[in-house]
C-alpha cells in the first residue's frame, strides 16, 4: 500500500486513550464491587416487586376483556360446529349448529344440552362452545 502512494493510518486508540481505560483505578473499582455485593439483596427485592406489579397489571388487562359467558337451565343455545365435530367443514361451513336447551348446570362452565325433542345430547359441553340462540 505504501508503495502505490497510500498513506499510512494510525488506529485512533493508539494516539489517544479511551477514558475509562485511563481512569481505570483497582482499589476504586474493587471496592465499588463490594458495594454492589452488599446491595444484591436490595436490587433483587425491587426486580422482584417490578415482576409483581408486571404481572398484576397484565392480570387486570386481561380479566377486562375476558366474557364471561353463564347459561341457566332452560336457556336455548346454538353449539359450536368445530367442537361438535358433526356435519360440514370449511371455509364455507356454518360455524354454529343446532338450537339446543341447556338441561342442567354442572358449574364451572359446564352445561348438558338436550334438543328440543327432549333427547339428551352426549357430553358436556363448555361455555366457550356454546353461545344463546335468539327465537
Amino acid at each position: 500500500m505504501l508503495a502505490n502512494g497510500a498513506e499510512a493510518v494510525v488506529p485512533l486508540e493508539i494516539t489517544h486513550g479511551y477514558p475509562r481505560i485511563e481512569a481505570y483505578e483497582p482499589e476504586i473499582n474493587e471496592e465499588g464491587m463490594r458495594l454492589a455485593l452488599d446491595l444484591i439483596d436490595e436490587v433483587m427485592d425491587e426486580a422482584n416487586a417490578r415482576n409483581v406489579e408486571h404481572q398484576r397489571r397484565a392480570s387486570l388487562y386481561y380479566n377486562r376483556r375476558v366474557k364471561e359467558w353463564s347459561f341457566q337451565q332452560g336457556d336455548l343455545v346454538l353449539r359450536k360446529i368445530e367442537a361438535s365435530r358433526v356435519g360440514e367443514r370449511g371455509k364455507l361451513a356454518p360455524n354454529w349448529e343446532g338450537s339446543y336447551k341447556v338441561r342442567k348446570t354442572l358449574g364451572r362452565g359446564s352445561y348438558k344440552l338436550e334438543t328440543l325433542n327432549g333427547d339428551e345430547v352426549p357430553r358436556t359441553w363448555h361455555a366457550s362452545n356454546l353461545k344463546v340462540y335468539y327465537i
